[in-house]
C-alpha cells in the first residue's frame, strides 16, 4: 500500500515523476540511439534500392545486343510492305518486285439457318439449338458430366456414372475417343475399349497423365432432368501430309447459337467462329493463314449440327502469299515471315518494286545510351547528396513526451533535421562512389575502335560540384553510333578476352550492394537482425533497455517504500503529538 502525502502534505506523485524522469535519462538516450539507427538503416536500404535499379537497368539496356545493335528498316512504300531487322542483320537490302497475292485463311460458310417451323427471320444468336434442329439431328438423352479421373497402371479409367444409351464417344482432355467393346478387335489410337463393368482402356501408345479431365453424357433415371445432346467434330489440316487435328464437342439442345460460337472460339481448334444475323449464317475461319493442300478441304466437319443444321459444306481453302523477292518467285503461308534476320510484313498486293533497306537505328541506340547516362547521373546525384548532406548535432530524435509538446508542423521539421546528414562522409558510400567513377573512367582494351567513353562523346562535367556526373556530346555520340555500333557495344560489354565498362560497373555495384547489406540488411541474404551490423547494434540496445527498465522498476519501488515509510513515521509522530496535546490540556 502506497501513502501519497496524506501526513506530510507533500506532492509525492509529482516528486516521483521528477525523480524517475531524471533516472530515465540514460534510457531516453538509448531509445534515441535506437531510433537513429533505424533511420540510418532505412537510408542505407534506400541507397541499395537505387544501386539495384541501375544494376538491373544496365542489364536490360546497354548490355543487350538487341538494344545496342538495333537495326531499322526503311521501306520505299510502307503502305504495302514494312519490315523490322534483328541486331545481327548487316546494312543489307531486299527488293520485292511483285506481290501477286496475300496469304488468306481457310473459311467455311454455312447455309441460311431456319427454325423448325421454317421461319428464318426470327433466328438470332440467342436462338436455342432445339429450335433450329433439323429432322436428321442425332440426339443422345442424358446429362453432361465433367470429372477428373485417375488413370491406373493398366492404362484404364473408371467413370463415376454409367454412360447414356447411344453414347459412342467420350472426350478426354478435349479429344474424342470412340468407344468400342473388348471383342471389337484390335484397338486403334483414337479408340477406347469398354468392358462389361464400364471400365475404359486406352491404346498402349496413347500418352496420358496420372489424372485426366473427362466429358461424357451419363444416363439419368429421372426423365425430367434429362436433356438431349448432339456430338460434333471439327478437323483442321495440320501439315503437308494431309493429317488433321480434330476437336470434338457435346452441345445441349438448350445451348444457344452464341454458346456454340463461344465454345468453339475458346477451344483448341484454332478457329474463329461467328454468327451473322443478317444472313442467318454460321461462319468458321481458321486462325492460321495459307494452305497445305489445294486439292483437299482444310476444314472438315462431323455431326448433324455442323453438316445439316449449320450447313457447313462450302469450304474455301486459304491461299499462300505469293511474291517475287530479289527476282525469285516464292511463297509463304503467312503474310509475316523472316528472311535472313529481316521480318517482312506484306500488307497489300502490288506490281511496284519495293526496296527494304536495313541500317543502324541511331535514334534507338542513342536513346538507350542517354537513358543509361541519365540513370547514372541520378544515382551519383543521390549518393553525393547523402554524403554531403548537412548534419544537425543539436537535433536528436524526439521522445514521445517531447513530441507531444510540439505541434505537428514543428515535429515534422524537427524530424527532417534529425534525419539529415546521418550518412554524411560515410566511408562505405564514399568507397562505392569512387568505384563507380573509376569503372567508367578507365580505358578498355577490347581491340575495337573505341577504348574510352570520351571517344564516343561521353565525358564528366567540368563543374566539380557535380561530383563526377556525365554529359553527352550528341553529335559525337550519334556519329560514333552510325560509324561503328558494334565497337560501342564491345566498349560496354567487352569480349571473350576483356571485360567491358558495363560488366566492370555492374560488378562494382554488386560489391557495394553486398557491403551495404552487411551493414543494414534487407537484401543479399542478410535479413535477420543478427546477420548485419545495425541489426546487431539494435539488439544490443534492446537488451540494455530491457535491463534499464528492470532496474528502473526496482528503483521506483524502492523510492515508494521510502516515501511510504516516511509517511507512516510522520503519521505516528502526528498521532503522538495529538495524544500529548490532549493530556496537557484535558
Amino acid at each position: 500500500m502506497r501513502l501519497s502525502g496524506l501526513s506530510s502534505g507533500l506532492d509525492i506523485d509529482q516528486m516521483m515523476k521528477d525523480l524517475m524522469k531524471a533516472e530515465r535519462m540514460p534510457v531516453n538516450k538509448l531509445e534515441k540511439k535506437k531510433t537513429e539507427l533505424g533511420w540510418k538503416m532505412d537510408q542505407y536500404r534506400e541507397m541499395n534500392l537505387k544501386l539495384r535499379a541501375l544494376h538491373t537497368s544496365m542489364f536490360d539496356s546497354i548490355m543487350r545486343a538487341s538494344s545496342m545493335q538495333r537495326r531499322s528498316v526503311l521501306s520505299s512504300n510502307e503502305a504495302i510492305i514494312t519490315a523490322t531487322a534483328s541486331s545481327n542483320v548487316g546494312n543489307t537490302s531486299f527488293t520485292i518486285n511483285e506481290v501477286k497475292q496475300l496469304a488468306t485463311s481457310t473459311t467455311a460458310i454455312g447455309g441460311s439457318i431456319s427454325k423448325t417451323n421454317g421461319q428464318s427471320d426470327s433466328v438470332t444468336s440467342k436462338t436455342l439449338l432445339k429450335d433450329i434442329a433439323t429432322n436428321d439431328m442425332e440426339w443422345i438423352v442424358g446429362k453432361r458430366t465433367r470429372e477428373a479421373v485417375q488413370v491406373d497402371e493398366n492404362h484404364s479409367i473408371k467413370l463415376k456414372e454409367p454412360l447414356a444409351d447411344g453414347v459412342k464417344h467420350i472426350l478426354i482432355q478435349g479429344q474424342a475417343y470412340e468407344i468400342v467393346s473388348d471383342q471389337a478387335g484390335e484397338l486403334g489410337r483414337n479408340q477406347v475399349a469398354m468392358d462389361d463393368s464400364g471400365r475404359l482402356t486406352f491404346h498402349e501408345d496413347v500418352t496420358l497423365s496420372s489424372q485426366v479431365q473427362v466429358e461424357y453424357i451419363a444416363g439419368v433415371e429421372d426423365e425430367e432432368k434429362a436433356q438431349r445432346f448432339t456430338f460434333n467434330s471439327l478437323s483442321v489440316m495440320a501439315n503437308e501430309n494431309g493429317d488433321y487435328n480434330t476437336t470434338s464437342f457435346y452441345f445441349s439442345e438448350n445451348d444457344s447459337i452464341q454458346s456454340v460460337v463461344t465454345t468453339m472460339n475458346q477451344s483448341k481448334a484454332n478457329v474463329t467462329a461467328f454468327f451473322d444475323e443478317h444472313q442467318k449464317t454460321f461462319v468458321l475461319t481458321s486462325k492460321s493463314t495459307g494452305t497445305f493442300n489445294r486439292d483437299e478441304k482444310e476444314l472438315t466437319f462431323g455431326g448433324s449440327l455442323f453438316t445439316s443444321t449449320f450447313g457447313l459444306h462450302e469450304v474455301k481453302n486459304g491461299q499462300n502469299a505469293q511474291f517475287t523477292l530479289n527476282g525469285l518467285e516464292t511463297e509463304r503461308r503467312e503474310n509475316i515471315f523472316s528472311v535472313s534476320g529481316m521480318t517482312i510484313t506484306l500488307k497489300d498486293t502490288t506490281n511496284q518494286a519495293i526496296t527494304l533497306t536495313a541500317s543502324t537505328d541511331v535514334d534507338s541506340i542513342y536513346k538507350t545510351i542517354t537513358s543509361f547516362v541519365n540513370e547514372y547521373n541520378e544515382l551519383i546525384d543521390f549518393m553525393n547528396g547523402k554524403v554531403n548532406e548537412r548534419y544537425y548535432r543539436d537535433y536528436d530524435p524526439l521522445t514521445d513526451e517531447e513530441r507531444d509538446s510540439l505541434s505537428e508542423a514543428e515535429a515534422k521539421r524537427w524530424d527532417e533535421r534529425a534525419q539529415s546528414g546521418l550518412l554524411r562522409n560515410d566511408s562505405l558510400l564514399q568507397t562505392s562512389l569512387n568505384q563507380l567513377r573509376s569503372s567508367l573512367y578507365k580505358p578498355i582494351s577490347t581491340g575495337g575502335a573505341f577504348t574510352h567513353l570520351s571517344q564516343i562523346g561521353i565525358t564528366t562535367t567540368r563543374d566539380y560540384a557535380d561530383g563526377g556526373k556525365l554529359e553527352i556530346n550528341e553529335d559525337k555520340l550519334r556519329q560514333a553510333i552510325e560509324n561503328d555500333p558494334e565497337a560501342i557495344f564491345t566498349l560496354f560489354n567487352g569480349n571473350q578476352e576483356t571485360e567491358g565498362l558495363a560488366q566492370s560497373m555492374r560488378r562494382d555495384l554488386q560489391r557495394s550492394m553486398s557491403s551495404i547489406a552487411r551493414r543494414a540488411g534487407g537484401s543479399e541474404g542478410f535479413h535477420e537482425a543478427h546477420q548485419f551490423t545495425i541489426g546487431q547494434q539494435t539488439r544490443t540496445i534492446d537488451q540494455q533497455l530491457s535491463n534499464f527498465e528492470r532496474r528502473l522498476e526496482q528503483k521506483e519501488a524502492r523510492y515508494w517504500r521510502q516515501f511510504t515509510a516516511m509517511e507512516r513515521a510522520m503519521q505516528m509522530a502526528n498521532q503522538q503529538s495529538e495524544s500529548l496535546f490532549n493530556l496537557l490540556y484535558n
